[in-house]
């Protein structure tokens, strides 16, 4: 079947999808999206009222049902549009609920938002109060002929899942040790009653997340194996945003030293709740039934898969977990932190008028998936641009409403389902997602800089086919879609299913980088969707896309369905590239297309489009250490080699739940080894020629629980050395004695004077002797 044809294929078939499975559960009548009144509620949002983990400690994260009203009620407000009331009662969820041992907060979809500080570590329990719940009660249901968690062992069962539900919790685009990134393989029921695989490799319930990455927009979400998309659905996602000092220092709306902002309350006609002006934004379409309860199609196309649906999309917009609000916003700037938490549904955004057809004010970009971008990008309506994002990118982007006082603005939607060919949205309901109402009142004493870092960004590439580091590796990865008698059967990445063809699961690793180096992955899409390819622990840059003809590729493309690639994956192809595919330059087509001004710079999850080449670039290191880096500058703040591992994935979680995932392992660096015996002579240097004061780092870093601090003294002295907290109090004091010349080292176990052991995060130690004082950070982490 020719490429167009396959995607008018694809496009009939979700159409269908959504219609025929309006058989829905138990009674359930779909919401028809019309009677929904729009911009008629306020944007329900965290400014102001955000958990503040930045000092660091220990949160409890648990997920629990919940009731919240979601969809907008019809109630007639001054700054409306009058409307039917669609449905009776509260929205039933699951929610996360968060406590910080003081406070709680929630449970609430979308979760509370966390913020975060750089170089604070945060420990967090997840627990898992699902107890007597099934998929039934939020209108889910379980495909149990899926690869899933399975947790009552009955895989290949027709029968819908009516125990209770696996979870597990990723911190999407964090940089974590895999022990702590929440896998598919690391769920857990109830009570930890069943645990998921990667429990054998070190996994718990308790995470320590080291926050050593640049500041950024991260999220949280369930990514339980098989089951993602259903209780991500169900309510099961929340911002995290990490900061740094030099953010601050840019003054970017919402800084801590911005005016306060009043909202308008339309019912009042008074200014109402104080904020600062920087808002997160989730976007995710819902269907509801006629009493307002989730609505998930589940009648599948293909008799293997009775429950799973290929790519799901809603008819309602909800914004924050509330059908199409609105908020009101003071004539001036704002930073929104923009989410597509979406399962399938990209969107192509701007503003505009909706009585005049008048484009609204520029979006500025400043930010991607891993940080800010060197300069703010212009996203102008006015030029046709629009800000595309595909499910799980976030982008951080400044409004200046100061220009139009009094202004309404609706944030628009043309994105086509599929994208990018498929169906566009239907105007007055997909076309709209949330409104601006330009009315409120506060200071202004932000600004959007020209320059949005002290230090340029580390650039791996030039974002238009070049590379600033030499590749340790090149890989050549096919995107493939199986059809069964109905359509889509499953998605795969290189062709090849989660669990490697049959090896045991966590054992069919093909991608193994080693920590510090860098990769080129040539992804060939030849599916006729687009696919947002999203990569645990590492952000990586997008070098270029280039069209290939697809019709004479997969001539000579070969490869059984599902069974991986046709070749042995490791030995290289014509163009130098590992992947066991056939070469893909004798087929491009065109021009090399560099990514696009707001794409250039960390991402961890890239739109790869159909019919095209997307070339990216990854290094397994920290993002800010530059490409002149040793080995020894480019480690983690942790071993990437320990624990069950780390995935890559589609992020339309409907194709990561049926099988278009892949585990992946990292190898230490040999740097991180070598650093071990490299202290150790050094040492012994120490013992024979001091010559200067010195303090040396701690070792292991970070540790847990001992970790060895050496110092070297050219006379004899007395030493002083204590551990202090990141508040400046003392927790520890090793030594306040008489020490000869030489080299010394000593052991702090993690503990207080007073025996004690104390929690992960940040400690500095301090060496004073005569006149020379020094002192360095460690990082414990249990």
């Amino acid at each position: 079947m020719k490429f167009g044809n396959v995607l008018k294929v694809c496009s009939i078939l979700i159409i269908f999808i959504v219609s025929f499975s309006f058989a829905q559960l138990a009674g359930q009548l779909p919401l028809a999206p019309n009677s929904v009144p729009q911009f008629v509620d306020p944007l329900p949002h965290f400014a102001g009222a955000r958990l503040d983990g930045t000092t660091g400690g220990t949160l409890t994260i648990s997920m629990e049902p919940y009731q919240q009203i979601a969809v907008s009620t019809g109630t007639v407000l001054a700054l409306g549009t009058a409307g039917v009331t669609p449905g009776v009662g509260m929205t039933k969820v699951w929610a996360y609920k968060i406590d910080d041992g003081t406070n709680t907060y929630g449970p609430l979809w979308p979760a509370y938002t966390i913020e975060a500080k750089r170089g604070i570590p945060l420990s967090v329990t997840y627990v898992n109060n699902l107890f007597g719940e099934t998929y039934a009660n939020v209108g889910l249901v379980v495909d149990q002929t899926l690869h899933w968690a399975d947790p009552l062992k009955a895989h290949g069962s027709l029968a819908a899942y009516t125990g209770e539900p696996p979870a597990v919790v990723h911190l999407h685009g964090g940089e974590v040790p895999s022990e702590y990134d929440g896998g598919p393989d690391s769920w857990f029921t109830p009570g930890n009653a069943q645990i998921g695989p990667s429990w054998a490799s070190g996994v718990s319930n308790n995470y320590e997340y080291p926050n050593t990455q640049e500041a950024a927009t991260l999220w949280f979400h369930d990514h339980a194996l098989g089951a993602t998309r259903l209780n991500v659905y169900a309510g099961m996602a929340g911002f995290y945003l990490l900061r740094d000092d030099a953010e601050d220092a840019l003054m970017l709306p919402g800084w801590s030293g911005d005016g306060m902002v009043q909202e308008f309350d339309p019912v009042t006609g008074t200014f109402g709740t104080a904020y600062l002006p920087e808002i997160e934004v989730v976007i995710q379409d819902r269907m509801f039934d006629t009493n307002g309860q989730l609505y998930f199609p589940s009648i599948g196309i293909n008799p293997e898969h009775p429950f799973w649906v290929p790519e799901f999309v809603g008819d309602i917009i909800t914004v924050n977990g509330k059908t199409w609000p609105y908020l009101s916003v003071a004539p001036r700037k704002y930073r929104f932190r923009f989410l597509n938490g979406s399962n399938a549904r990209f969107y192509e955004l701007w503003l505009q008028d909706l009585a005049t057809g008048t484009f609204g004010p520029i979006i500025y970009q400043t930010g991607t998936d891993g940080g800010l971008l060197d300069v703010p990008v212009a996203i102008d309506p006015n030029l046709g641009q629009k800000l595309l994002m595909g499910p799980g990118e976030r982008a951080d982007i400044v409004i200046d409403f100061s220009t139009t006082p009094n202004a309404v603005w609706t944030l628009r939607n043309s994105g086509n389902t599929p994208y990018p060919k498929g169906a566009p949205p239907k105007g007055s309901t997909l076309g709209r997602i949330m409104q601006f109402v330009v009315n409120g009142q506060g200071t202004d004493n932000s600004q959007l800089p020209t320059t949005l870092r002290a230090t340029p960004l580390v650039k791996l590439t030039n974002f238009a086919g070049g590379l600033n580091v030499t590749p340790a590796k090149k890989r050549q990865l096919t995107l493939n879609e199986v059809i069964g008698a109905g359509g889509p059967l499953e998605v795969l990445v290189n062709n090849t299913k989660w669990d490697g063809n049959g090896t045991a699961p966590g054992l069919g690793e093909t991608e193994i980088p080693t920590e510090g180096t860098s990769e080129v992955w040539q992804i060939i899409n030849l599916t006729a969707d687009a696919h947002p390819i999203h990569l645990h622990l590492v952000q990586f840059q997008l070098v270029s896309r280039q069209k290939f003809n697809l019709n004479k590729y997969l001539k000579i493309y070969t490869a059984v369905p599902g069974a991986g690639p046709q070749n042995p994956y490791n030995t290289p192809n014509a163009d130098g590239a590992v992947g066991g595919n056939p070469a893909i330059t004798p087929y491009l087509q065109g021009l090399v297309k560099p990514a696009n001004p707001n794409e250039r710079g960390w991402k961890d999850t890239f739109i790869m489009l159909p019919g095209e080449v997307t070339t990216v670039v990854a290094r397994w290191a920290p993002t800010d250490r530059p490409t002149t880096a040793s080995a020894s500058d480019l480690l983690f703040a942790f071993d990437p080699s320990s624990g069950p591992g780390y995935v890559w994935h589609c992020h339309i979680i409907d194709h990561e739940d049926n099988e278009m995932m892949r585990p992946y392992k990292v190898t230490a660096s040999p740097a991180r080894t070598a650093d071990q015996g490299q202290i150790g002579a050094e040492q012994i240097a120490l013992t024979l020629t001091p010559e200067s004061f010195i303090l040396d780092q701690n070792y292991p870093n970070p540790f847990n629980p001992t970790t060895q601090i050496s110092f070297q003294l050219p006379e004899a002295g007395n030493v002083r050395l204590a551990i202090y907290n990141t508040l400046g109090q003392e927790v520890k004091s090793l030594a306040n004695s008489a020490f000869d010349k030489g080299a010394h080292n000593l052991t702090w176990d993690a503990t207080d004077n007073f025996g004690n052991r104390v929690a992960s995060g940040i400690y500095i130690y301090r060496i004073e002797s005569g006149s020379f004082v020094q002192q360095k950070k460690m990082m414990l982490l249990k």
